[in-house]
C-alpha cells in the first residue's frame, strides 16, 4: 500500500473530487459523522461551500473532514477515513488543516461531538482537543417540515406550546381517560404495536358547554408536541360546496405528519340527516373522509359536540370514531381541588358543596368577584383581605355553566353513547 498522501482544501466546484465520493467514504468508514449529524447535513454543507478538507493518495480519496461555521464556533460534521488508511496520521492531519480553514472563516473554536470508538477519535486527543465528561446530548426532530408548516399556517393552526396538558385542572376523570386511551398509545406507538393495540385516530368528545372540550383538544396536541388545526364548521359552507370544502381540507391536512385536527360544534356538520336533510352532503362526506383520515399514522381527528344525541347515528357506529368520550362538569372532589387553587380564602369542602355545575372558568370568575368585594370594602376603610364570606357571596352571584337540567341530560347521554 502506498504511504504517501497529502491534504488539501476541498472545493465542491472542482470536478477532480465529486462530493459523492465523500458520501461514499462516510458510508465505508462506519461511524464517521458527528453524533448529532447525518450524511444529508454533510451534503448540505458541501453545497454551501462550508469548510471541507480531504486527504488523497495518487488521486484517490482516503480521508475527509467537513465542518459548519456558526459565528465564533465551527461544528465538525464528519471525520471519515478509508479503512485501509487508518493509523497513518491522516485524521490528525485533516484536523490540523481544518483548524486553518475555520480560522479563515472567522471561527475561534472547533467542536466535535462523536460516538465512543468512532473513526478518528484518537486524532482528537492527538490534536489537543479537550474531552468533556458528563455532557448529555438531547435531540428531537422538528415538529414539522416547511411544507407542513405552510399548510398548518394556511388553516390558521399552530404548534401549541408546552404545559397545556398540565394546566387542565378540575377534570381529573376525563383527563385520566384521555391520558390512558388517547395520549399514551399515540406517544408510545412501539409498545402499542408490540401488544397489538391500535392507537386511536378519531375521537368524539361530548358534554355541556364550558366543560373544556376545545381546551382538551389543544392540550392533547401540546402533550404530543403535534401541530393543531381547528376546522370551523361556519367556514366550510353548506350543502355540496361545504362537503367539497371539507374533503379538500382534510386531504390537504392529511399531508401534515403529527397533526391534531379539531372540529368543534360537530352537530353543525354532522347532524342527524333525518332531522336535518340539508346536512346530508356533509354527513356523507364525513362518512367517507374519517376512515380515509384514519389510514394515515400520526394523525388524530377530534370532534366535539354539546349534544351527542344530535349526531347522525351512522357516524357513531364503530369504524368511524374509535372512542366517544364524555366530558362533564367537575364532580365534588374535582371542585374541591379547584377551590384550593382558585379560592384559597374559602373552605374547599364547603365551596365544593355549593358549586355544583361550576367549571374552572366559573371558579376563576368567583375568584375575581371575591377580590372585587374585598377591594370595594378596602376603599371604604375596611379589611383588604378576601374573607370566606366574600367567597360564599361571590358564589351566590355566579350562575353555574352547567345547569341541573344539562347535567341530567349529560348523565343519560353518557350512559347511552360513551365508548371508552
Amino acid at each position: 500500500m502506498p504511504s504517501r498522501w497529502r491534504t488539501l482544501t476541498f472545493d465542491s466546484r472542482d470536478p477532480a473530487i465529486p462530493f459523492e465520493d465523500i458520501v461514499r467514504l462516510i458510508d465505508m468508514s462506519g461511524f464517521a459523522t458527528g453524533a448529532a449529524y447525518s450524511r444529508s447535513d454533510v451534503v448540505e454543507s458541501l453545497h454551501e461551500h462550508q469548510p471541507a478538507v480531504v486527504a488523497v493518495s495518487s488521486g484517490a480519496l482516503v480521508g475527509a473532514s467537513v465542518a459548519r461555521v456558526c459565528g465564533a464556533d465551527a461544528h465538525l460534521l464528519t471525520l471519515a477515513l478509508h479503512p485501509d488508511w487508518r493509523q497513518q496520521g491522516i485524521g490528525s492531519a485533516l484536523l490540523r488543516r481544518m483548524d486553518q480553514e475555520i480560522i479563515h472563516r472567522g471561527a475561534r473554536r472547533l467542536l466535535a461531538l462523536v460516538h465512543p470508538g468512532q473513526t478518528g477519535e484518537l486524532a482528537f486527543s492527538n490534536q489537543g482537543f479537550t474531552h468533556l465528561d458528563g455532557l448529555h446530548l438531547y435531540m428531537r426532530d422538528a415538529s414539522m417540515v416547511p411544507e407542513e408548516l405552510a399548510i398548518v399556517e394556511r388553516f390558521g393552526g399552530q404548534a401549541p406550546g408546552p404545559g397545556m396538558w398540565e394546566s387542565m385542572k378540575g377534570f381529573s376523570s376525563a383527563k385520566e381517560i384521555l391520558e390512558r386511551r388517547v395520549v399514551a398509545p399515540l406517544a408510545h406507538t412501539e409498545l402499542a404495536d408490540q401488544l397489538g393495540l391500535i392507537p386511536p385516530a378519531a375521537v368524539m368528545l361530548f358534554g355541556p358547554p364550558g366543560t373544556g372540550k376545545t381546551s382538551f383538544a389543544r392540550a392533547i396536541a401540546s402533550r404530543l408536541t403535534w401541530a393543531f388545526v381547528e376546522l370551523h364548521p361556519s367556514l366550510l359552507g353548506q350543502g355540496v360546496d361545504g362537503a367539497r370544502t371539507l374533503r379538500d381540507s382534510l386531504n390537504e391536512l392529511g399531508k401534515v405528519d403529527r397533526l391534531v385536527c379539531f372540529i368543534d360544534e360537530a352537530d353543525e356538520i354532522a347532524a342527524d340527516r333525518s332531522e336535518r336533510p340539508d346536512r346530508q352532503p356533509l354527513v356523507n362526506e364525513l362518512l367517507k373522509a374519517i376512515p380515509m383520515f384514519k389510514t394515515r399514522p400520526h394523525r388524530l381527528m377530534v370532534m366535539a359536540t354539546n349534544s351527542i344525541a344530535a349526531i347522525d347515528q351512522a357516524l357513531l357506529r364503530p369504524g368511524r370514531f374509535d372512542l366517544i368520550i364524555p366530558v362533564g362538569a367537575p364532580d365534588e372532589t374535582e371542585r374541591s381541588d379547584l377551590a384550593s387553587e382558585f379560592l384559597s380564602a374559602g373552605n374547599p369542602g364547603e365551596v365544593a358543596q355549593r358549586t355544583a355545575g361550576f367549571t374552572p372558568a366559573d371558579f376563576a370568575l368567583v375568584a375575581q368577584r371575591s377580590a372585587q368585594l374585598a377591594f370595594d370594602r378596602a376603599l371604604e376603610g375596611g379589611s383588604a383581605e378576601i374573607s370566606p364570606g366574600d367567597v360564599l357571596t361571590a358564589i351566590t352571584l355566579t350562575r353555574p355553566s352547567v345547569s341541573p337540567e344539562a347535567a341530567a341530560q349529560f348523565a343519560v347521554e353518557a350512559d347511552n353513547y360513551a365508548r371508552l
